[in-house]
């Protein structure tokens, strides 16, 4: 069955089961369902949410409900915290009218890292005032970069550019600061230095002069695609995995440094990874053309296409063989992750949308099916998408769980996640802010920018 289908499915049978609600109608109901978040690895059965305005006001066993409360039944359903998609790029060409993909997805809530900060403050904005469907948005606005590159960014060529950087980034009021690929490794220490001063978070890319050692001790809070990570493996793969073109080269170079003492520092350090590998999938694949994102293809607009294209153009020639390498090396990255977050090392979810592979909301499931296939079990998956954002965050007050008093964003499923965790897909409702989209509403989101 097609990603596609699986989101459309049982499309008919929702609209039967549960009304659409619409703004300023009293208290919701879930009731008998089976609650799964990252409190427990354990699911809660037969529970009653109460859901009044923006906030859930109880969980518990079903019971009297205050008059007038819209009623879902929850029955074979199962309840989870809005999904987090934690490495996107919104501010795109057509990115407007794709926010509403990440809602109809149960992504209600996303962390971008790169764009144009006007812009990201008027979608807040608007998504705050319900005037636009969207998630909530966590934001960097431009990242610091060393040298030239075709998406918002402020120069940092060196120590003094790089202080005035972040101290431009605060006064614009930006959530957490993005560090790029070509910094020097004086300038990338100026930041982390000034940042540190400022009190203001720093993530991003780390350049292969710092290393993910010197990167985590300097105090970055996340690490992201992996980039200047070892990969664990042998002299004799070390050869046999060398990249076979230039791009390839993004999925890692591997060594026989320890891995345990890697991950105890990162723990050490409270350093978190983003490995947004349904992003690598398409080089680790390269030249086979076919991705599981291409089920959902007719969502990202021919505008938006060559936009990508032209960022990250893929080679036509490259030596034959070359997937074995790339999927030997994903394989072993997946692995690696897996390993990472039994060491306690935390992982997030991110799939640097909208790439090919990774339509706006769709790929974050993708995502977590990649985790899974390298070591997490499922609930650990679903953890990296909901509680491990919250966390990392510090929104586990509003956010993460499902629990009285946070935020009433939440995921309705048709089928067990536990048991396959590609049916995270199988959306039946989505709960943003306290307002219901059922399925025919979050069809309707998926129609539209298809539309426009």
């Amino acid at each position: 069955m097609t990603v596609e289908r699986l989101m459309l499915g049982c499309a008919l049978t929702a609209g039967l089961l549960i009304p659409q609600i619409v703004r300023g109608q009293g208290d919701l109901a879930i009731t008998n369902v089976t609650v799964i978040d990252g409190s427990d690895p354990a699911p809660r059965h037969g529970l009653t949410v109460l859901i009044r305005g923006d906030r859930i006001v109880s969980v518990g066993p079903t019971r009297a409900l205050p008059r007038g409360t819209q009623v879902i039944d929850g029955r074979g359903k199962f309840l989870l915290p809005g999904f987090w998609d934690m490495h996107v790029h919104t501010t795109v060409p057509t990115g407007r009218s794709l926010l509403a993909l990440y809602v109809a997805n149960g992504v209600t809530g996303v962390r971008d890292m790169a764009g144009e900060w006007p812009v990201l403050q008027a979608w807040r904005a608007e998504i705050a005032a319900g005037t636009l469907v969207g998630p909530r948005i966590v934001a960097s606005g431009p990242y610091l970069e060393g040298g030239p590159m075709p998406i918002p960014h402020l120069l940092a060529r060196d120590p003094g550019e790089a202080q005035a950087a972040v101290d431009s980034l605060v006064a614009m009021g930006v959530d957490f600061i993005k560090l790029h690929g070509q910094l020097s490794r004086e300038t990338y220490f100026a930041i982390a230095r000034r940042a540190r001063e400022r009190g203001i978070p720093f993530t991003g890319h780390v350049p292969r002069s710092v290393g993910s050692a010197a990167a985590s001790d300097s105090g970055i809070r996340s690490i992201e695609h992996l980039l200047a990570v070892p990969m664990p493996c042998t002299a004799a793969e070390s050869l046999t995995w060398s990249p076979r073109f230039p791009v390839q080269a993004a999925l890692g170079r591997c060594s026989s440094e320890d891995q345990d003492a890697a991950n105890a520092r990162f723990v050490r350090n409270g350093t978190w990874m983003t490995p947004t590998f349904v992003a690598a999938y398409e080089i680790a694949e390269w030249p086979h053309r076919g991705l599981p994102g291409d089920a959902v293809a007719r969502y990202l607009p021919t505008e938006l296409r060559t936009f990508v294209l032209e960022l990250f153009p893929m080679p036509d020639s490259i030596p034959a063989g070359s997937e074995l390498v790339g999927r030997a090396v994903l394989a072993r990255r997946l692995a690696q992750v897996a390993a990472m977050h039994r060491a306690g090392v935390g992982i997030l979810t991110g799939t640097d949308a909208p790439l090919r592979n990774s339509p706006p909301g769709f790929g974050l499931h993708e995502e977590m099916a990649l985790l899974v296939r390298g070591g997490l079990s499922p609930h650990a998956a679903i953890r990296a998408a909901t509680f491990a954002p919250a966390q990392f965050l510090g929104m586990l007050d509003s956010a993460g769980t499902v629990a009285p008093g946070k935020r009433a964003d939440l995921v309705l499923l048709d089928a067990d996640p536990l048991a396959d965790i590609a049916n995270t897909r199988r959306i039946a409702a989505v709960i943003f802010g306290g307002r219901l989209h059922d399925r025919a509403a979050l069809d309707r989101l998926l129609a539209a920018p298809t539309t426009r």
